[in-house]
Formats: C-alpha cells, structure tokens, sequence
C-alpha cells in the first residue's frame, strides 16, 4: 500500500498517512509532503491537498485530481455559508457546502489570518490559483517539510 505522510491542517504536530486510493488515514511520521483535513462531523471525508509522483494532487474522500487539470473555486453565500467547487473537463467534479460558522459572539481579534486558518478549502483554493503558486507548493511538498 502506497501512503502519502501529511501534516493535519487542523492540528499541529499530528501526522497522518493517506491511501490516495481509498482516501483512508491513519497516524504516521516522518516527512510531510502536504496538508490533510479529516472530517470533524458525520458523513464528511477526508480532503487533501499534497504531492506525489511529481504532481500536485487534491484529494476529498476516494476522489482525486492532478492539480494541473482541474479548477478550483471558493464562494461564501450570503448567509455566511461556503461551497468549495471542482470543475473538470466535463464540469463540476465535486461541490462541498459548508455551513456559515457560528454567530456567537464577536470576536475583534479574528482577522483574515484567522479565516484562512480555520478554513481549508479556503486555503487550498487561494494555492491553486495560480500556476507560480501550484509550482511552488509542488517543489515544497515534494521535497517534504517536518511536521509543526
């Protein structure tokens, strides 16, 4: 079995190992080659964004992209809420709607830095925006990076 090691977008210092073809994890070590975010609720999948096999690869469950055919867009709603799209040749390939984030109390200190952080498919689209920042986050996660 062929496993990818990937640093836990949500957690610092946890690592975990990703079958690309079942999208299955499992804790691991060594050097990270990428970022995986594991479902916190019922029913989500694993989502992924790594290197392997000198390509960039996005990854949500069992489903997998090479990064160089594909195109990737975050929209917020007006409710707050956030559909994370993957569009192919054919079309859309995968849509993933997230909930807006709790309204509770306002938090003065939480900025755009905070949002990123929180937000993976956030994140992974703003990466895959362009093609210098695809090549970059290629060559960084092909040559591995230790785990924080």
């Amino acid at each position: 079995m062929h496993v990818i090691v990937l640093q836990d977008y949500d957690h610092h210092g946890r690592v975990w190992g990703l079958d690309p073809l079942t999208g299955a994890s499992a804790p691991a070590s060594g050097r990270c080659h990428g970022f995986v975010r594991l479902p916190g609720g019922e029913g989500g999948q694993a989502a992924a964004l790594y290197a392997d096999a000198g390509k960039l690869w996005l990854q949500y469950g069992e489903l997998r992209w090479d990064c160089e055919t594909v195109v990737v867009r975050h929209a917020r709603r007006p409710d707050g809420a956030h559909v994370f799209t993957v569009l192919g040749g054919g079309g859309t390939e995968l849509e993933v709607r997230c909930p807006a984030p709790d309204p509770g109390p306002f938090d003065p200190t939480y900025d755009w830095i905070d949002t990123l952080a929180d937000d993976f498919f956030l994140w992974a689209a703003g990466q895959l925006a362009e093609g210098e920042g695809r090549r970059a986050l290629l060559e960084h996660f092909l040559n591995g990076f230790d785990p924080v």
